[in-house]
């Protein structure tokens, strides 16, 4: 079983750590395998952003809205993280929930360590370790100056990168161009049911209908090409992922 990779973005190092410390026990409880980071700087996160696969190895954000975290779910979210985030603070700001909500977040949790507070923290927590590994992941979030896509991944077609740091999807009801590179989607679509066939094009193997030693014919009669150095693992994708 994959790791789960959960990120902890708070100012606060006693919460970062104890919560950090609370994470580790319900992963351990639940038999979960995970891989935690802790956050108490935005700029370190920003840092590790510019890696174009990082945010494609996370699963779970937890966030403290209340400071100099605030703008880090929708950063993300326009960095196309489509992972679970948790918002977990002390702040009963309105703007703070208005803030989750537009985020898509999973849902807002109040600190305390008190036994109320930390068995819904609890609760709330493996329920959402729950979500991420259900999301393996059902749909996709895209985004391109300022517009986002949601589209679920049973009704795509294939990637093709266009331009540099550029790629067009093609699914079921259209098409939508949006930064990226197809280097980051190979991490985002990991053990989804996807295949690289060219350098160009990576196809849902669920849209294959015949593959041919240098193009494949899709389910909606679009021909992709196959590189000779693609074939033998897009081969082994389809007898994996077509039952």
């Amino acid at each position: 079983m994959d790791k789960l990779r959960i990120i902890i973005c708070d100012e606060n190092r006693v919460d970062l750590e104890g919560y950090a410390k609370i994470c580790r026990s319900v992963c351990d409880r639940c038999g979960v395998p995970m891989e935690l980071k802790l956050y108490s700087n935005p700029s370190e996160l920003l840092f590790d952003m510019k890696d174009d696969v990082y945010l494609a190895l996370v699963s779970i954000m937890i966030v403290e809205p209340e400071g100099i975290f605030a703008s880090a779910p929708a950063t993300v979210r326009k960095e196309s993280y489509d992972g679970v985030i948790l918002y977990l603070s002390h702040s009963t700001d309105p703007e703070h929930y208005h803030q989750a909500f537009d985020a898509d977040a999973y849902n807002f949790v109040q600190k305390g360590y008190d036994a109320k507070n930390l068995t819904r923290f609890q609760s709330v927590f493996e329920l959402s370790l729950q979500a991420a590994k259900q999301l393996e992941r059902q749909y996709i979030v895209v985004s391109c100056a300022g517009e986002y896509k949601q589209i679920e991944v049973k009704d795509i077609y294939y990637f093709e990168g266009t331009t540099d740091h550029m790629v067009r999807v093609e699914y079921a009801g259209g098409s939508f161009n949006f930064p990226s590179t197809l280097q980051k989607l190979e991490e985002r679509l990991r053990n989804r049911g996807f295949a690289r066939t060219h350098r160009s094009f990576i196809v849902a193997v669920d849209a294959v209908h015949q593959v041919g030693s240098s193009e494949l014919i899709l389910n909606n009669g679009h021909k992709i090409p196959v590189g000779r150095n693609y074939y033998a693992s897009l081969r082994s994708a389809v007898e994996r992922w077509q039952l």
